[in-house]
């Protein structure tokens, strides 16, 4: 090998190794990047698992803070219901009985006080309870229930102690019976539906 042949073998060398020095330079900046790169997401990650982790505190506290307003207020909702409901037996059996005897007036009249105080007071407790603005036709519905029912047991006491003669084609005695036709529809309808409503889930659970 001639001498000109091996200082350029050892330019060549020399320039390899440059190369790979440079190259190890180049790698040892890229991985010091991606460290820097993977130090900051890092850092980014535990932050937002920080912010995360409040957030999740945060609504934790939220949604206890919801139920127990929740439940405070059901329980004061059932507080005012039985207020309501308590204030109108006081109306239906004492106030408006009182009245009745005080001013004279004949027996047919605690009946139609009492019916309308019912309803009306029904209307209200039941819309209360449910919470909705508009009056609905369940709420309606629920409160001539219960009126109905209020009237009519509040007829047949009077009936069966003598506090009205039943002598048949008086006036009374006519809408005793028409109530208790009424009632009898009322509670055929109710029990009729439920068994209707059981019978057509069971057989769409058959058909399914």
């Amino acid at each position: 090998m001639s001498e000109q042949e091996r200082e350029q073998l050892e330019r060549q060398v020399n320039e390899l190794q440059r190369q790979k020095m440079d190259l190890e330079h180049q790698i040892q900046e890229l991985d010091l990047e991606k460290l820097n790169k993977i130090e900051t997401l890092k850092n980014d990650l535990e932050r937002q698992v920080e912010w995360l982790d409040k957030d999740k505190i945060k609504l934790t506290k939220e949604r206890d803070n919801l139920l127990r307003k929740i439940r405070i207020s059901n329980e004061k909702k059932w507080k005012n219901a039985l207020k309501i409901i308590t204030l109108l037996i006081i109306i239906d059996l004492v106030i408006i009985p009182l009245i009745i005897y005080l001013m004279g007036f004949p027996v047919y009249w605690l009946f139609v006080s009492m019916g309308l105080v019912t309803f009306f007071g029904m209307v209200v407790l039941v819309n209360y309870m449910s919470g909705t603005a508009p009056l609905n036709t369940g709420e309606v519905r629920k409160a001539l229930t219960v009126s109905f029912v209020a009237v009519y047991f509040a007829m047949m006491p009077l009936l069966a102690f003598g506090g009205v003669q039943y002598i048949p084609g008086q006036p009374v005695t006519i809408l005793i019976q028409s109530f208790t036709a009424i009632m009898a529809i009322i509670i055929g309808f109710y029990f009729g539906t439920r068994a209707i409503e059981k019978y057509v889930k069971a057989k769409k659970k058959v058909k399914s």
